[in-house]
């Protein structure tokens, strides 16, 4: 199980530097899929199962898709050779150094800490029979009783946010003007009168 860790945050740290290095934006995006399958693999090694769905059907699905309709619509596959990106090196440097320090930092901030810590007086009584009844349930159905019980009113309030963002994309895409086709259904259905 180590082992197949290793290999998929090896296969993700690849595929990330293949998204960043592709000359081709399309085989940039692709890499881009590669890197959510992984981190979703990933994910599902850690027993996070609905992180892991939720990755491959909100990223993969929906957000990289979207980037392969916006390359496509712009036609930006004739920026190939993109020339000499050799002056992007010191400061991508500095920050993969500064990202790199942060990333050990905090991994041994996280390893210095102990459950030792943790008041045990606090988990009894009520408290440890509710985390008796979390552990018994999947991750699944405790986020789903969490997300429609507890925050319903956020998850209203994030649809109706959406629901306004579409409505405008479709009110700021919609053309008005002369040139605009418009459809007589009833020459479409009757074709066949009219020949």
């Amino acid at each position: 199980m180590e082992g197949l860790f290793y290999i998929f945050a090896l296969g993700v740290i690849i595929s990330g530097i293949m998204v960043i290095s592709a000359l081709n934006p399309i085989h940039s995006v692709f890499w881009l899929i590669v890197v959510f399958l992984g981190a979703s693999a990933l994910f599902i090694l850690l027993g996070i199962d609905f992180i892991a769905l939720i990755f491959l059907i909100v990223y993969v699905g929906a957000i990289a898709i979207l980037f392969l309709f916006v390359i496509m619509m712009l036609n930006l596959t004739d920026l190939e050779g993109g020339g000499d990106m050799s002056n992007y090196i010191p400061i991508g440097s500095v920050i993969g150094v500064l990202l790199l320090f942060e990333v050990l930092i905090m991994g041994r901030e996280a390893t210095a800490y102990s459950y030792r810590d943790i008041d045990h007086e606090y988990l009894k009584g009520d408290a440890w029979d509710a985390s008796i009844e979390i552990i018994k349930s999947s991750n699944i159905e405790v986020l789903g009783r969490i997300l429609y019980t507890d925050y319903y009113y956020l998850f209203i309030i994030a649809s109706f946010i959406l629901l306004v963002a579409m409505i405008g994309a479709i009110v700021l895409t919609h053309e008005l003007g002369a040139e605009l086709k418009r459809q007589d259904l009833f020459t479409q259905t009757s074709r066949l009168l009219w020949q």
